[in-house]
This record gives structure tokens, C-alpha cells and sequence, in this order.
């Protein structure tokens, strides 16, 4: 790694360490990660690993997402997970597969799952099928928020990917909390102008924000921020795509760039999701 780089790096994280809002240090959570199948090949590596990229990197807390394409059961995950102190995780579950309902009930009563991941692109569902809907507003009814997964990337394109079919969706499952994940990619206006009709609907940053460098798409998000008063918005790194410090480092130095001031930074990378998630422990 280039030296200037490290001492850029080197400087975010004393800021994100030492910065105050307030008179309290600035909170950092992230609100997307997945665990590392590269590590070791199993999830007690994986989570360690992470644990401890979050720990240098200054992150308080994190939400790691489940994937039943990755070789470990929910069972195994939430083991892993348990391990950790800084890490939450949210269980991966099909619409369509048998006794859903109870299956997501059992994840979080008995596991510890705090919420829902679906992946309509890689699991090959739509998000305003009857069966999403139920299980979305099952979700609501436990109390626990889902996270859908909302990157336009070609597949998901070739599917049918419509911003509309979201917010109807969550427009049919008032009682649950959504968060659209990747603010929607390139698509980022016509989710924010949805979101604006649905007060149950949030965000996530995660990915979009670093893929689309030098495109207007950043920039775009960063309206988007500003126009929703920089609420119900999360920021995520989206690892192991990306290494947890860097993207952390590289976000907030765009985000500053774009003339954020430290409060409105501060909602953004740890403060709207610890109001979310209820975790007065952070504050």
C-alpha cells in the first residue's frame, strides 16, 4: 500500500476515534457485511476475522448478513456470531420455502437473529410476490426489520428489477421496517422519491457508494441524503467485497468532500442506525 495512503487511513481513524459530536465520540456502525468464506471455510473464522478488521477500523457494531448460498446453516452462523461481542446478524430465509414463518420465529427467538435478509436476484424470487409479502409482514409482527437486497446490477436487470415493485411491497407491509440495501444503485432517485411515501422504508449505502466512483451516481446518493434530511439512512461497507477500513475511510472522505458537516456524517455512519436498532448501550 502506497505510504500516502496509509497516512490518509491512518488519519480517518484517529478522526472517527478521537472526533466528538457534541461531547461524545462520533459512533460508527455498519450496517451490511457478510462473513468471509476465504478465511478458514467456516463461519467461527470467518467472524473472528471480521471482529477483528471492525476493531481496528473503530466500528462499534455491525450487521452481518446470512446467505444460505455460503456452506454454513443458520444454526452454525448464529454460533459463530454468538462468539463476538460488536457483531448482530440478520438470518437469510426463501419466501417459498416450507413453514417460513416459524422457521424465521424460531431464528429469532431461539438464535438470536435481530432481522430478515432477502436476496430476491440471487434467490430468484420477486419482492411484490404473495409469499414475499407474507413473510415480510411476519417479520413486522415479531418485531424484527428485513433488508432486501435493491442493486441493479445486470441479472437482477434481466429479472424484472423494478423500484415500484419495492414500494409496493412495503407499501402492503406498513407494520415492518424495510431497508432498501445499496440505496438502489443507479436508481437511487426513483427509490428516494418512493421512500418519501413510505415512512416504514430506510437505507443502506453499502456498495453502491464505492462502485460507482466517477460516475454522477455518488453524487446522486449524496442528493438523496440531503433531500431525506439524512435520515433513515445507514452506512455499510458491504465486506469482503471491500475491506472494512477502507471502505469506511474511503466513504467518509467522499462524504466530507461533498461538504457534509460532522452531524449530518455522524447520522449517517453509526447514528440513525443505532436510533434504528435501539442500541442506547452505543450512546
Amino acid at each position: 500500500m502506497p505510504i500516502l495512503l496509509k497516512v490518509k487511513w491512518f488519519l480517518i481513524s484517529f478522526l472517527l476515534r478521537y472526533l466528538k459530536f457534541g461531547s461524545k465520540p462520533m459512533i460508527v456502525i455498519d450496517s451490511h457485511l457478510h462473513l468471509d468464506e476465504g478465511v478458514d471455510g467456516t463461519a467461527s473464522g470467518g467472524a473472528r476475522e471480521l471482529d477483528r478488521q471492525l476493531a481496528d477500523a473503530g466500528v462499534a457494531r455491525a450487521v452481518v448478513l446470512h446467505l444460505d448460498i455460503q456452506p454454513w446453516g443458520m444454526e452454525e452462523f448464529s454460533e459463530a456470531i454468538s462468539q463476538t461481542s460488536r457483531i448482530k446478524a440478520f438470518v437469510n430465509l426463501h419466501p417459498d420455502q416450507p413453514d417460513v414463518n416459524n422457521t424465521l420465529r424460531h431464528a429469532v427467538q431461539k438464535l438470536g437473529y435481530i432481522g430478515l435478509k432477502l436476496h430476491p436476484r440471487l434467490q430468484e424470487f420477486t419482492v411484490d410476490d404473495p409469499a414475499t409479502v407474507r413473510l415480510v409482514r411476519a417479520a413486522g409482527e415479531i418485531g424484527v426489520p428485513v433488508l432486501i437486497d435493491a442493486f441493479p446490477d445486470g441479472t437482477h436487470l434481466m429479472q424484472g428489477f423494478d423500484p415500484v415493485k419495492y414500494a409496493v411491497l412495503a407499501k402492503q407491509c406498513p407494520g415492518t421496517r424495510i431497508i432498501w440495501a445499496h440505496m438502489g444503485g443507479h436508481y437511487v432517485l426513483d427509490f428516494m422519491m418512493l421512500a418519501k411515501r413510505l415512512p416504514n422504508v430506510f437505507f443502506d449505502i453499502s456498495y453502491s457508494l464505492l462502485y460507482y466512483q466517477k460516475s454522477s451516481i455518488p453524487t446522486d446518493m449524496v442528493y438523496a441524503m440531503r433531500s431525506m434530511k439524512f435520515d433513515r439512512i445507514f452506512y455499510g461497507s458491504d465486506y469482503p467485497d471491500r475491506p472494512v477500513a477502507p471502505s469506511l475511510h474511503q466513504s467518509l472522505e467522499f462524504l466530507a468532500g461533498q461538504g457534509l458537516t460532522e452531524a449530518q456524517l455522524a447520522k449517517i455512519v453509526g447514528g440513525n442506525a443505532c436510533d434504528f436498532f435501539g442500541w442506547t448501550d452505543l450512546k
